[in-house]
């Protein structure tokens, strides 16, 4: 079999066309034939001119009927009109100009004849109009096969029809390089045939085509012979006769075996994400947890060693000042006091930076009590008009979750004294229901939003919104350039913390 589309008709309907074909006498090109016009004009001619010469009582005029018979050989109907009538005046103007006198027989056979002619020319106009309406009903069916053939030859699916016994009818090229059937001759063949393996449930559908419904998969897997996996999506449509009768199915098949495996692949990548993006958050909590486990530890070496080694150290220089003051060595006392306040002064600075590293107020007396001193320290130090509000904050927060409130508290103001260039600043440290939350507020320059945190320059907010996000809690920045910031946290509390 050459490839190609393939199409088969009954031998009932090849047999009508055939017929109708050869009752056609327009050339294939469709230009009308003159071949009729010289033998109709040259008959009509030697018939005229025969009756006026023939004796009377000869029927001469019906031989007007030849040059009629003859308008056949072309398809125009104006021919057939104009020369049955052209007949019909000659037969009456031959009579009058006939040499011969004239019987009384000759009017009323030239009337029969007259009745004659016209009842020929209606036969040749008829089988002239049947013969119009069989070429153009066989124009309108190759019109519409060639759209057919157009159709499946395009098609972006491999489809076949298929008559009531499930026979081939016909089939595209999409099809047969699909199933590899190019070296078999399937047309008139039975489908169950050519693939004896069908699966149950393919001929099942069949059957419900056949019944009048349509059959739908979207994911169908199949088993190729050299043990590949194949995925097909495929339908089963039911085609109806002009009876309203089902004439067989189409059935539409696609192969999406690509598109499948892709579909898979990004499955098990976005399930790889998954993991990963959870390996990565456990790896974040890790970190954060391990960075506040060195922060109170370094906080307490400070607090335990460094500084009561400086503490005495501060002693036992005030307390040689004081020897050398009264031993009347002016100098050497001047310069042991300035030693002794720079040891005071770095003892402060230490016992500063354990309470930032780790606040032991937090851990003993809570979120509340270590926020309100950071923020009165802040103000100290900073001078700027600094105000806290504390509502619903009855029961006391789990370490964990102040340690990432206060964290978000200490970042946030030391972003306001880098960057904000505001003179006022509120913070809210607020409960509600199972959450609580904290949000620092600004009136200075303010900056360009970005719609992902993370891509902010610097660590500081980064780092903020990952402590809030290991913790399960939503964190939040609204600012714009001109009109101050908003940082907002909230984390959820565990489930045995009182609601009171």
């Amino acid at each position: 079999m050459e490839k190609g589309w393939c199409l088969t008709f009954s031998g009932r309907t090849t047999a009508l066309l055939r017929r109708g074909a050869e009752q056609v006498t327009v050339p294939v090109d469709g230009t009308p034939s003159r071949g009729w016009l010289v033998p109709t004009v040259v008959t009509t001619i030697v018939v005229f001119v025969c009756d006026v010469w023939a004796p009377p009582g000869y029927a001469v005029p019906i031989f007007f009927t030849l040059p009629i018979l003859l308008t056949r050989l072309t398809p125009e109907l104006p021919s057939t009109i104009v020369t049955a009538s052209s007949t019909v005046l000659l037969t009456w103007l031959g009579a009058a100009l006939s040499q011969a006198v004239v019987t009384q027989h000759d009017s009323p056979n030239r009337a029969m004849t007259t009745t004659l002619l016209l009842g020929i020319a209606w036969l040749v106009i008829t089988q002239k109009q049947s013969a119009r309406q069989i070429q153009m009903a066989q124009q309108a069916r190759h019109e519409s096969e060639e759209r057919l053939r157009i159709f499946i030859e395009h098609a972006p699916v491999a489809l076949a029809m298929f008559d009531r016994d499930m026979q081939y009818l016909a089939v595209s090229r999409r099809w047969m390089d699909h199933y590899d059937l190019w070296d078999k001759q399937i047309i008139g063949r039975s489908h169950y045939e050519i693939f004896p393996d069908l699966p149950a449930r393919l001929k099942v559908a069949h059957r419900q085509g056949l019944a009048g419904e349509i059959v739908r998969e979207e994911e169908d897997r199949f088993e190729r012979v050299d043990g590949s996996e194949q995925w097909l999506c495929w339908e089963v449509r039911p085609w109806q006769m002009h009876s309203d009768r089902v004439g067989g199915i189409v059935i539409f098949t696609e192969d999406i075996t690509d598109r499948k495996k892709g579909s898979l692949a990004l499955l098990q990548n976005q399930k790889e994400l998954r993991i990963q993006q959870a390996q990565l958050q456990d790896l974040t909590e890790k970190l954060l947890t391990a960075q506040e486990q060195e922060r109170k530890r370094i906080a307490r070496d400070l607090h335990d060693d460094f500084t009561q080694r400086l503490a005495a150290l501060t002693i036992d220089l005030q307390s040689r000042s004081l020897l050398q003051a009264s031993e009347s060595d002016a100098l050497n006392s001047w310069h042991l006091k300035q030693l002794g306040d720079k040891a005071e002064q770095l003892t402060t600075d230490l016992q500063r930076l354990a309470h930032q590293l780790h606040p032991s107020l937090l851990e003993h007396a809570g979120l509340e009590a270590a926020a309100r001193e950071y923020v009165e320290e802040f103000s100290a130090r900073t001078g700027l008009a600094t105000e806290i509000v504390v509502r619903d904050l009855r029961t006391p927060i789990p370490l964990e979750q102040a340690t990432c409130l206060y964290r978000v508290l200490q970042e946030s103001l030391q972003n306001v004294r880098k960057h904000a260039e505001a003179t006022n600043v509120l913070v809210r440290l607020i409960r509600a229901g199972r959450t609580v939350g904290i949000s620092v507020v600004d009136d200075g320059c303010g900056f360009e939003q970005f719609q992902n945190v993370g891509k902010l320059d610097g660590l500081g907010l980064t780092s903020m919104a990952e402590r809030v996000k290991a913790l399960h809690g939503t964190f939040h920045v609204r600012t714009k350039p001109g009109d101050g910031t908003e940082v907002e946290a909230w984390v959820s509390l565990p489930d045995m913390i009182d609601d009171d």
